[in-house]
């Protein structure tokens, strides 16, 4: 297939081929008059084509690949008023530097990102959550299922809550492999994050998923062994009871993330009271 620009596995590139799939994935964005949106990985152009059609006050599209970036801004149905194109590493990025002086509420982010950096692209996008309305994003298939997982699951970890406490997440669609060039060996999907304007815990994110991370690391070990690493006191101070979870039976995959919420707050609560 000729699309002008030879795939990089460097670059971990498989590109949407298909169009009426990109017009949906730009439509499930939701653009308002106004918005100024930011483009993860134009590459071939294929969703920022439908983004230039929208009713966006601003597009900037960020790629590492400079031959992406040389080959779509050229292209005939580009409005260099009001579309930038950035040779960057999309984790290197602010939103609020970008667009500097516009509301949270009328930024938003799409992309059809790597799956080699889809985790380190969440984190970003979650780390930026209050300075965005919306994104977009097309992942694989099995990451998605992840972002939208519910409490008992296989699917349910780190990624669903950290979903849940940045945003209200929701599986779109799929795509299967045959939309894209080179194609891929998994089935794709796409995820819309409706951040939050507030936190939905009474704590902060960054100690939160310190504690999320610890509790899921050992995912069939019962929370008062897998707090171990995380906890400062002693091992006998776990095997107790935590906003009403017994911590030497509870596997953190049984708990919703206002329970391990609670059980945070209380547990941090506890290593100030002992370091007082």
């Amino acid at each position: 297939m000729s699309l002008g620009l030879a795939p990089k596995r460097r670059f971990s590139q498989n590109f949407l081929t298909d169009q009426r799939t990109a017009q949906k994935i730009a439509d499930a964005l939701q653009i308002r008059n106004g918005d100024h949106v930011l483009e993860i990985g134009p590459g071939t152009g294929a969703l920022t084509k439908w983004l230039a059609v929208s009713n966006a006050a601003s597009i900037v599209a960020v790629d590492l690949d400079e031959r992406a970036i040389a080959r779509v801004s050229s292209e005939p149905w580009v409005d260099h008023k009001r579309m930038v194109f950035k040779l960057q590493d999309v984790l290197q990025v602010r939103l609020s530097q970008v667009f500097p002086d516009v509301t949270p509420s009328q930024r938003c982010v799409i992309g059809n990102i790597p799956y080699a950096i889809t985790s380190d692209i969440l984190f970003w996008l979650f780390d930026q959550r209050a300075d965005m309305r919306t994104s977009v994003i097309m992942m694989q298939r099995e990451v998605a299922r992840r972002c939208v997982a519910q409490p008992g699951t296989k699917e349910y970890g780190i990624l669903s809550i950290a979903s849940w406490y940045a945003s209200t997440p929701k599986l779109l669609f799929q795509v299967q492999p045959g939309s894209f060039f080179p194609r891929p060996d998994v089935t794709s999907a796409v995820v819309r994050f409706e951040f939050r304007d507030h936190s939905p815990l009474d704590i902060e994110f960054e100690p939160f998923m310190a504690f999320v991370r610890a509790a899921f690391s050992q995912r069939r070990k019962v929370l008062s062994n897998a707090l171990a690493s995380w906890w400062s006191g002693t091992a006998a101070e776990l095997r107790t009871t935590v906003a009403g979870v017994d911590l030497s039976t509870a596997r953190a995959e049984q708990l919703t993330p206002q329970q391990l919420g609670a059980m945070c707050r209380e547990l941090l609560a506890r290593k100030g009271a002992d370091q007082a």
